[in-house]
Parts: C-alpha cells; sequence; structure tokens
C-alpha cells in the first residue's frame, strides 16, 4: 500500500491531485510511457524522445551544481491500484471551526491511497524525470553521476491524474495523449527579452542589466519613454525612435566584444583550464561576483573607448539617424549604420577584430590601450548612403524610387562588409591581387543601385577611406 498526503483540485474534465514525494521513490516508481505501453507504433507511442544531450548537460549538472535547485511540479498519470480519497474535515478539529463552510476547503485536505499495483508514467516532465533518474537509478556505471548530498530524500510536488472508474483503458489512453500534447504545445517558454531580464546565471545578461542601469550612455535620463535609451521588446528598431538599441541586440554586442580570442580558444572562466570552452554552457552557471566584476570592467572599458572614439554615438539623435531617405544633403542627419542592428553588429566585429590585433592583452586593457586599439574606427563614413554600406546594406528599390535596409541575401552582404571594413581599418592589408578579387566579391553581393550609379567610382571612394585610415 501507498499513502500520499493531498490536496484534490478539479479542472475542466480532470480530477487530479497535488501530492509530494521524495526523489528515490520518484527514481523508482514513475515510469516512461514507452515502459508502461511497451508498443512504439503511432497510436501508442505517447512519450516524446527523451534528449539525453540535454539532460545530461543541462539538466544534470544543473542538479548537482546548484544549492538553490528547484523544479516544477511533475505531471503524472496514475494507472491501477485502486486508489482511494480519504478527506479529512478541518470542522472536525476545533481549532478549525471557524473555518469550517467555507467554499473550497472542506473535501480539499485528504489522503490518498493506492494499493500497490500502480504503475505512474509521466505526463509533463519527462527530462526532468530522466535527471533524477540518472541521478538516482542509472541504466548503467557509465551513466552514473555523484548526486548532491541527501539528494534522494529531497521533495518534488506531483500533480497526479487518475483513469476515473467508468472510463475503459482505450478512452482514456486518448485523453491522456490529449492532455499530453496541451501540456507540451501550451507550455510557452518565455521570451529572449524577459530571459535577459530575470536571468540570475547568465553572466552576460547579468553585465547588461549592469550597463543599463549604471553607464551614462545607456541608462535613461528620466522616466519618459523618450529617454529610455534600449528597446526591450523586441530586437527590430524602427525608424523615428529614441532607442540607441533593443535590449537583444546590446546582449549580443556585448558577447561579441568579450569573445576575445584565448576565450574562443581555451575556454570562459576565471582560470586558464576553464571547463566553460563553449559560451553556451557558461552562461547557465554564474561564476564568483568577482568574475562578473572583471568581466563588466573589461565590458566597460570597451564602450568607453567606442563612445570617445566614435563621435557620432553621442552626437547624433537615434530619432534622426534611422531614417533610410536621408542621405545627409543639405545638412541633414543622414541615414547611419551606428543606430541599425545591422550596422552595429559590424562595427563591435571590427571593434572586436581591432582590438585583438592591436591590444598586447586582449583580455586586461585599460582605457588608453583600448581607446589606440579602435582608433581607426573613427576614420570610418557610417553614412549608410555612402561606401561601403551603399548597394551593400542599403540597396535602392527602383520600382518605389525608396532606400531601404537589404533583406535578401543579407548575411553574405554583411560578410562583405566586414571584409571592406578590415581593409579600411588595416587590419587586413590588401596586395593589388587581393584587392581586385575583393572587388569581385563586393561587386557580386551589391544589390539594387540609381541608374546613375557608377560602380568603379564607388570603388576609388572605398580605396580612398583606406588611404585615410592609413594616414
Amino acid at each position: 500500500m501507498q499513502l500520499y498526503p493531498a490536496l484534490k483540485a478539479r479542472m475542466g474534465d480532470w480530477d487530479y491531485y497535488i501530492v509530494k514525494m521524495r526523489m528515490k521513490d520518484v527514481a523508482i516508481e514513475v515510469k516512461f510511457g514507452s515502459q508502461v505501453h511497451n508498443d512504439f507504433t503511432l497510436d501508442e507511442a505517447i512519450q516524446r524522445t527523451i534528449k539525453e544531450s540535454r539532460v545530461k548537460k543541462e539538466i544534470v549538472t544543473y542538479l548537482t551544481r546548484r544549492p538553490d535547485r528547484f523544479f516544477a511540479s511533475l505531471v503524472v498519470a496514475a494507472i491501477g491500484g485502486s486508489p482511494s480519497f480519504f478527506p479529512v474535515s478541518i470542522s472536525d478539529d476545533p481549532q478549525f471551526g471557524i473555518f469550517a463552510g467555507e467554499e473550497g476547503i472542506e473535501d480539499t485536505f485528504g489522503l490518498l491511497r493506492f494499493s500497490g499495483t500502480q504503475s505512474y508514467y509521466a505526463l509533463d516532465g519527462q527530462h526532468r524525470l530522466k535527471a533524477i533518474k540518472t541521478l538516482l537509478q542509472p541504466d548503467d556505471d557509465q551513466e552514473w553521476v555523484e548526486p548532491p548530498s541527501g539528494f534522494e530524500n529531497e521533495e518534488i510536488s506531483v500533480l497526479m491524474v487518475l483513469r476515473p472508474e467508468d472510463v475503459d483503458a482505450d478512452k482514456w489512453l486518448t485523453s491522456y495523449r490529449r492532455l499530453f500534447s496541451s501540456l507540451n504545445r501550451y507550455a510557452k517558454p518565455t521570451d529572449k527579452d524577459t530571459n535577459i531580464i530575470m536571468d540570475e546565471d547568465d553572466t552576460i545578461a547579468i553585465i547588461t542589466r549592469r550597463l543599463i542601469s549604471t553607464h551614462d550612455f545607456f541608462m535613461a535620463e528620466g522616466r519618459h519613454i523618450d529617454s529610455i535609451k534600449i528597446q526591450t521588446k523586441g530586437r527590430a528598431l524602427s525608424e523615428g525612435t529614441s532607442y540607441f538599441t533593443s535590449l537583444q541586440q546590446l546582449y549580443y554586442l556585448n558577447q561579441i566584444l568579450l569573445t576575445t580570442p584565448l576565450r574562443s580558444n581555451v575556454g570562459w572562466g576565471p582560470d586558464s583550464d576553464s571547463e566553460f570552452v563553449d559560451i553556451k554552457q557558461f552562461i547557465r552557471y554564474k561564476p564568483d561576483d568577482d568574475y562578473v566584476d572583471e568581466l563588466y570592467n573589461e565590458l566597460e572599458q570597451y564602450w568607453n573607448a567606442l563612445i570617445e572614439v566614435i563621435p557620432e554615438l553621442t552626437t547624433l539623435k537615434p530619432s534622426e539617424a534611422r531614417n533610410h531617405q536621408a542621405d545627409g544633403t543639405n545638412g541633414g542627419v543622414a541615414d547611419n549604420a551606428l543606430f541599425w542592428p545591422i550596422g552595429q553588429e559590424v562595427m563591435i566585429r571590427i571593434a572586436r577584430a581591432l582590438l585583438n590585433k592591436r591590444l598586447s592583452d586582449p583580455t586586461n586593457p585599460t582605457l588608453n590601450q583600448a581607446k589606440s586599439a579602435i582608433k581607426p574606427l573613427s576614420k570610418v563614413d557610417w553614412n549608410l548612403h555612402n561606401v561601403p554600406w551603399r548597394g551593400l546594406l542599403l540597396v535602392y528599390a527602383s520600382n518605389t524610387q525608396k532606400w531601404t535596409m537589404r533583406s535578401e541575401d543579407r548575411k553574405n552582404a554583411m560578410n562583405v562588409a566586414e571584409q571592406l571594413l578590415r581593409w579600411i581599418t588595416g587590419i587586413y592589408p590588401l596586395d593589388s591581387r587581393d584587392e581586385i578579387e575583393l572587388k569581385q566579391v563586393w561587386e557580386a553581393r551589391l544589390g539594387h543601385l540609381p541608374d546613375d550609379d557608377n560602380t568603379d567610382e564607388m570603388w576609388e571612394r572605398i580605396q580612398g577611406q583606406c588611404q585615410i585610415s592609413s594616414d
């Protein structure tokens, strides 16, 4: 016989019970659908395939590393075992007499009893279940990972769904499949903006939030929407808005800035032999506060250097500098690459390449060293209507006679823009043969241009930028 303290609840057509189980009991008692039914046809194979890599690399690591570990409830179906619920009436206890008759109280608390012949299997939470089993009931010695001390007696809440006595097995299985698919279909993950705002383990998210909260360039000047520098919903930016960039884009740019050659090749973390070779692994587990501070201080130096070296970042207003039809004639503000995500990414990638090439220690720069390293960026023409951007990132639609940001073949166009800037800023000097090849690549990627644009003249202007930058 098995006995659980339980809360009885109902939603839709489902009666279910909220019980608690020890981890060791979950590992032993709760099975996967395939184990219960032993049938893998489309009609009967109701358990989705377990992603072993996710279980071992993510969930098991989370359980073993985090003393503040916590799981949401498992949803478990119980078959057989002659379940019986014995309600406990609070009116029987004088100290609870004042609550007697309250709606939703009576017959809610009680004991759920099974005969011991029942089978449990997961409706929702199979990856969490697999992680618990990996720690406490591994399939073999190779799978075994030492669990945290006392983990077997830690408790998890289980939402237990029972098969009604008047429903036969086939109908129950159909209902189960429907519930299983609903739980997974409508369990929508949090969006990227929310993750960046809330995550307390992702170091890049933590220092991105700190940058927005404390750095003069990024923090809001007041409590009005037009004073906010960072857009916190969605990644794309619209013309006329006052944001410098979006939260998602700033997170991405910060990650690029901090990706030094050492971290790319050896790993992320405070030690040279860091186990986190991959940034995706590193952001799952927060390092000590000293290392978070170290990364933030490094990132702050990069942004301080960029702001001082590229004056347009502070002298132009994003609301005026994001307008595809503005070419800067008649003294107006031109559409500027620095205020569009596509141009910001190219800028930051070139900045990182300059830091790699010109810093003696790319992971520990002073402000003056960082400024000196990225100084060639001050000579770049960021006007999207001029080369190297014209026709590459900003293209002309002859049918509407309007300029628009490139969407077709954008990634390849960005790669060419990056190659051109590496040449312009002196990262990769070109000999005559290399220059001819780059021109051919550039011409092949050019999008629509006005009829009177001459590509040879445009190329000469790119060459002129290279000469200015080398002076």
